[in-house]
């Protein structure tokens, strides 16, 4: 099933078994312990009332891939994160690559390679030295859990809690890309047949803010059945990490910052960002059946 359709069942779903609550003085509709199965290769919300923002997808994926807290960078893309910095600094605690990009990601190579039945293939994100007053970024993801059944690798992403819009629209795209690496790491290393599995999106709490109340009600309505839908096939890894925990951008890796930053440089239009992760990592075909 496509991303699209299964990102607006989860607004019904938030809109039916859920509640209105308001965290920090904010009004929410929010749901508890929702689970998403997705398709790794089909992760794009995409609707005509909220396209899908490229250029932000291609700098938060160099951002992660510099694997740099600091705000400057990514700030050139969205003023989101410079307001949840940590206090007396410019650095925030979710860049994911700072977080997973070493040894985390590398346990969970290692241990798959090792036991292709496993169940310790998990690399952790959120981490008690997060737990300080003051802390206005407080990651939301709390691990990643992988594992290989009927010869294919499936991954859940555990969030304590996860904003539709904000959050899982990027996230979802993002954590299929680390899936996607690990596969085809394994596959030149160990399992040469190995296939994509499933990747299951959990959160305790999934939720949008009020200023997107309407938002909601208008994709709700939409009839996407015919609509073009983006398809995320890795080409190649863009990074590697090597026994000693090291993490190594491969020369694809490295192109594609220098292209996300000549980009930048020149002011790009949004239609060139869309070009350049085409380039990398994506397919476009009209879905009109399920995957």
């Amino acid at each position: 099933m496509s991303f699209n359709i299964e990102f607006q069942y989860l607004i019904q779903e938030i809109q039916t078994l859920g509640q209105e609550s308001t965290p920090r003085d904010l009004k929410v509709k929010e749901l508890n312990l929702g689970l998403m199965e997705l398709n790794p290769t089909n992760v794009f919300a995409d609707f005509e009332a909220r396209k899908f923002n490229f250029k932000y997808f291609a700098g938060e994926l160099a951002w992660y891939l510099n694997r740099d807290r600091d705000v400057s960078y990514i700030g050139k893309f969205s003023n989101f994160w410079q307001n949840i910095t940590n206090p007396g600094t410019n650095e925030i605690n979710s860049n994911y690559g700072s977080l997973l990009f070493g040894e985390q990601l590398r346990w969970v190579y290692e241990s798959l390679a090792r036991d292709k039945n496993t169940r310790q293939a998990i690399a952790f994100l959120n981490q008690p030295k997060f737990q300080f007053p003051g802390n206005k970024d407080f990651v939301c993801t709390m691990y990643l859990n992988f594992w290989i059944r009927d010869n294919k690798l499936n991954m859940k992403v555990q969030m304590r809690s996860n904003d539709i819009f904000y959050g899982l629209t990027y996230d979802a795209p993002f954590f299929a890309f680390v899936q996607q690496h690990v596969w085809l790491w394994l596959q030149e290393s160990t399992y040469p047949d190995l296939q994509l599995g499933t990747y299951y999106h959990s959160a305790d709490n999934i939720h949008y803010y009020e200023q997107h109340f309407k938002l909601a009600d208008t994709i709700m309505a939409e009839d996407t059945s015919s609509r073009q839908t983006y398809i995320m096939n890795l080409k190649q890894p863009l990074f590697k990490i090597d026994a000693d925990n090291q993490f190594i951008l491969t020369e694809t890796g490295q192109e594609y910052i220098n292209q996300v930053n000549a980009l930048v440089d020149a002011k790009a239009e949004a239609s060139q960002y869309y070009s350049l992760i085409s380039k990398y990592m994506l397919e476009e075909c009209t879905l009109t059946t399920t995957f």
